[in-house]
């Protein structure tokens, strides 16, 4: 491409010199434009391998000029200078020339296109001349095992492995048994925490199992007495003493409904006596009640009398639905407090049955936890030799390959690293995975990680 905009173009600055030296010789070299245009097609299949044919994202400059020998002077076209993208489906638009295909097509194959185009919409007798080079190239993509992959610039005669170091270079692989020392570290710290909850938790199940049967006190089950240690002993401790607080609080709850129940029962008894001696007084008052109406029929007593035993009567009859009404009431509250006894105690068995389930989960949850890390741990050691020698053997191994757009499709290309990039190229980077490197052990080895 530069090859042929310098040599077939004539740059500007080239003409502005010779105008200043000689309007004659630059008059000549104008005429002579067209012949070398012409001739260029022969120096054009010569040199096809070089040149760069511009397809969508590629920004082009262009500069149009004219050499106007009447008034001796070069003129450009400034409306048609300046830089200009090609659209995603490969058509260039400038003013006056309008709107055009440059898909595939060489910057002086469009240079020459321009100035036909502009020869025959503005009329002229003789063509312009154009000159077109590529402002900037459409960009490449590197992905894969690089450290950063994406959109990069392109440059003039990248090679894949230049592409690489744009990237960042090729992806940084830990060498496995730096990795599989950390995760026996981590595993066996994880397993150091996992059995501490294991512990508490076996505890908090027999304070549970204890609760649960109504036990004085806590029996603990061999495997806690068979770890027995400073933080068994701690948690043994601390779970008897929670269970004893536990157990004060539920009986004390239990111990107040109790005594509120024996109050109203001897609330109850008193109310009842109490009955008793209201029946019998108002039995009183009405054997009275009879004997003043005997001595009134007789003309013996007077109505007075009779009214003031019948006030006596009534009051008593009222202080008897006093005590019935008070009777009913501590009644009602007895069978209260027994259904508050009953709910306490349904509701202690029920939190503990809870508590006692999500206990042994997590009991269970945490030994297969406790047996995967060892396996882990087992893992590691037993495949990490073998997994650094195989992956030092496989660590320079890289794949290149390229997917190129030709004739309209698309083609994945496996290339070398020396191997040249075109702007627009995918360039894929690839090397063994890890899983790979496994795969590829000796059976001594795969039998190890079992």
């Amino acid at each position: 491409m530069e090859y042929f905009v310098r040599h077939l173009i004539l740059p500007n600055r080239l003409l502005l010199k010779c105008a200043r030296a000689s309007g004659r010789a630059l008059a000549l070299l104008v005429a002579a434009l067209p012949l070398v245009l012409a001739t260029g097609g022969d120096l054009q299949v010569s040199a096809s391998e070089f040149e760069y044919r511009v397809a969508a994202q590629d920004r082009l400059k262009i500069k149009v000029s004219e050499w106007r020998p009447n008034s001796r002077e070069l003129f450009e076209w400034s409306a048609l200078s300046g830089e200009f993208a090609i659209s995603a489906s490969g058509m260039l638009s400038l003013p006056v020339v309008g709107t055009f295909s440059v898909d595939g097509k060489a910057p002086a194959e469009i240079a020459a296109l321009i100035s036909e185009r502009l020869k025959g919409t503005a009329g002229l007798v003789n063509a312009p001349a154009a000159a077109v080079e590529i402002a900037q190239y459409r960009p490449i993509y590197v992905v894969g095992t690089v450290e950063k992959p994406g959109e990069y610039a392109f440059r003039p005669t990248m090679t894949a492995l230049q592409a690489v170091a744009i990237a960042g270079g090729f992806q940084r692989m830990e060498l496995a048994l730096g990795r599989f020392e950390r995760e026996t570290i981590v595993a066996e710290g994880e397993i150091n925490v996992q059995q501490t909850q294991l512990l508490a938790m076996q505890v908090r199940r027999d304070r549970l199992l204890a609760e649960a049967r109504k036990a004085e006190a806590i029996t603990f089950s061999d495997d806690i007495r068979r770890s027995l240690n400073d933080g068994a002993a701690q948690a043994m401790r601390e779970e008897s003493a929670l269970f004893a607080s536990r157990r004060k609080a539920a009986r004390s709850q239990g111990d107040l409904l109790q005594q509120m129940r024996s109050l109203l029962e001897e609330e109850l008894r008193t109310l009842d006596a109490k009955a008793v001696t209201q029946q019998r007084q108002q039995d009183l008052v009405r054997r009275e009640l009879n004997n003043i109406n005997g001595l009134i029929s007789k003309g013996l007593a007077v109505s007075p009398r009779q009214l003031a035993v019948e006030q006596n009567l009534a009051q008593s009859e009222s202080q008897a639905l006093d005590l019935m009404l008070a009777t009913a009431r501590a009644k009602q509250e007895i069978s209260r407090i027994d259904r508050m006894l009953s709910d306490f105690e349904n509701q202690r068995e029920i939190d503990i049955g809870r508590e006692l389930r999500e206990t042994q989960l997590s009991l269970k949850q945490t030994d297969d936890r406790i047996i995967a890390l060892r396996a882990l741990i087992h893992e590691s050691t037993a495949l990490a030799p073998r997994l650094q020698n195989q992956q030092e053997k496989q660590l320079a191994r890289m794949r290149f390959s390229v997917q190129r757009r030709q004739g309209g499709t698309v083609n994945e290309i496996a290339i070398e690293e020396t191997s040249p990039i075109l702007p627009g190229d995918i360039v894929r980077v690839e090397r063994a995975s890890l899983q790979s490197i496994i795969s590829s052990l000796p059976p001594t080895a795969a039998g190890a990680q079992n």
